[in-house]
């Protein structure tokens, strides 16, 4: 099989990789210079996912998937999405709770701690998951481009040799558009960070009003997941991205309505 990848398909990697890099940045410069909100959110909010999400929540995954009940999720497509949204919000959402009322429970009057949260949740998660990944297949592709599929697997052998065939036959076969789409997918999960993070936010701040935010922010978050999982194993990708926006989009409308809410009582008050 030969293996080519295009100059576009290159650009756009490179593209995609700059942008992982200025949106996080963008966002913590935007909200501590332009809205004058304190860097620590941020800070907390990056390491929450770093520990609840890449730590625990990985670890967890291990757990169960080498165990008995791994092999049943595995093999049908409705419990692995069903089990991966409930951990998702889970973990997620109960390491927001965790951090606000833990690490920034003084800074709670200033309602933008969550947005600044939120900004360092989505960041991590985008640079972590998606701006490394863009650097891996970089890599690859100039490579490949520049050596050929020998460079890539000189020295391997057995199933380490057909895994990164298989990578590079993807690696070459992905339309740069959809690529692109990985990108957009990437901005609307910030959203959706951002909004999740209102919510717990006001969960941990109004407790006796709003407590019932963080059930909401665990269900919200466990509903996207899995309906994105199943989308992305059944539907074209161009729908799933859209399917993905619509709930992020609803997420932050949700979350908008809760924070104009308490704006107005704060102002009533």
């Amino acid at each position: 099989m030969e293996y080519q990848v295009s100059g576009v398909t290159i650009a756009v990697l490179i593209f995609n990789l700059i942008m992982g890099l200025v949106i996080p940045i963008g966002l913590f410069i935007y909200l501590n210079r332009k809205k004058k909100l304190s860097g620590k959110p941020f800070i907390i909010g990056w390491l929450g996912f770093l520990v609840g999400v890449m730590l625990l929540e990985r670890g967890f995954h291990l757990l169960v998937f080498n165990s008995p009940i791994g092999t049943v999720l595995n093999s049908n497509l409705f419990l692995y999405a069903l089990y991966g949204g409930i951990a998702a919000g889970l973990f997620e959402e109960l390491t927001r709770y965790f951090c606000f009322s833990r690490f920034l429970k003084d800074q709670l009057e200033e309602d933008g701690t969550a947005l600044m949260y939120g900004a360092g949740h989505g960041g991590c998660e985008m640079f972590n998951i998606w701006t490394v990944t863009m650097v891996s297949n970089l890599i690859y592709a100039l490579t490949l481009k520049s050596q050929g599929i020998a460079a890539l697997t000189a020295g391997l052998e057995g199933e380490n040799l057909a895994a990164m065939e298989s990578m590079a036959a993807q690696l070459c076969g992905t339309s740069p558009w959809v690529f692109l789409l990985s990108l957009a997918e990437r901005l609307f999960a910030i959203v959706l960070q951002i909004s999740l993070s209102i919510l717990v936010f006001y969960a941990v701040k109004n407790p006796e009003k709003d407590r019932k935010l963080l059930l909401i922010a665990v269900e919200l978050h466990a509903l996207v997941d899995f309906i994105s999982a199943i989308a992305a194993q059944t539907l074209p990708v161009a729908v799933t991205e859209l399917i993905i926006g619509a709930m992020a989009l609803f997420a932050a409308w949700f979350a908008k309505r809760i924070w104009n809410q308490n704006q107005a009582s704060a102002t009533e008050a």
